[in-house]
């Protein structure tokens, strides 16, 4: 059995490999998937999280703390026939990549093909990564990087050919990478058709947009069952009786399956909390 450290695990995949690996996975079928469990512990949580797809099988157990590396684990790969363990992988890395990608999926999808301006709101590591994988998906000509520390925000924005500073008002895309349990933009922050990501946080008591933003656009969720437990934005803007409990209906399998369509304009808004077929089907590139 194999160990991929974090190194092993970006060169072995691409975010263009990663993407299609989750537009090819979320447009089958797929045999019920179990929920991913929670644990509170003393420096954080632990998210186990398994599922099952093809002729493999995974579990991802990660850690969410408060220290230097916020998230850290493994993923454990295992044949579905015999459930051999095939391989261990780093889980942060994995992670990273997946949230990436699936927000770079739903993006294809949702943002007008013409978009070419982002905003990315957040300097960490999901920051840096949505910036590489958004470029995949669209022409985007600017890129500006939003954050609470301007010089933070300026190191990210030499790194990845961007500006630093301003706001989120001009941006056709909006990618929200932050660890804010309140909102960090409004309805009247943003363009009236401009195509928001919120895949920063994932606790029912908090939200990185207000419910302004959620009542105003047409709302995708990743995965239906989790957002109803853990996607803030959303509980919160029903919560509110700013929308009604559809906002939870249409999620991105059925999006990418064709069964729900994007609006001909508008605002839209992709809500991410994170679910196991999506690591499973990045995952499965590692034995591939």
């Amino acid at each position: 059995m194999r160990y991929l450290d974090a190194a092993a695990v970006r060169a072995a995949i691409s975010i263009e490999d990663a993407i299609a690996a989750l537009r090819c996975g979320l447009s089958a079928s797929a045999p019920p998937q179990p929920m991913r469990n929670s644990t509170q512990w003393t420096g954080g949580e632990l998210l186990v999280m398994p599922a099952e797809g093809g002729k493999v099988t995974g579990v991802k157990l990660v850690t969410v703390g408060s220290g230097p590396v916020r998230v850290q684990g493994v993923y454990v790969l295992f044949d579905a026939a015999t459930l051999t363990p095939l391989l261990v992988a780093d889980a942060g890395a994995l992670t990273l990549l997946r949230t990436a990608a699936l927000t770079a999926l739903a993006t294809d999808l949702l943002a007008p093909r013409r978009a070419t301006r982002l905003a990315v709101v957040g300097t960490g590591p999901q920051a840096r990564e949505h910036v590489g994988a958004i470029r995949a998906v669209r022409p985007i000509s600017s890129v500006t990087i939003v954050g609470r520390t301007p010089a933070k925000a300026a190191a990210l924005a030499a790194a990845l050919d961007a500006e630093a500073g301003g706001d989120v008002s001009d941006a056709d895309i909006v990618c929200l990478c932050t660890t804010s349990i309140t909102a960090v933009v409004r309805a009247a922050d943003l363009a009236p058709d401009v195509h928001v990501n919120a895949i920063g946080v994932h606790v029912p008591h908090g939200r990185e947009v207000a419910a302004d933003v959620v009542a105003s656009s047409f709302v995708v969720v990743d995965d239906v069952q989790g957002a109803r437990r853990e996607a803030g934005d959303l509980i919160t803007a029903v919560a509110d009786g700013a929308v009604s409990d559809e906002v939870f209906a249409h999620d991105l399998a059925s999006l990418v399956r064709g069964h729900i369509g994007p609006p001909g304009g508008g605002r839209t808004l992709f809500k991410s909390v994170g679910f196991g077929l999506a690591d499973l089907l990045v995952a499965r590139l590692l034995a591939d």
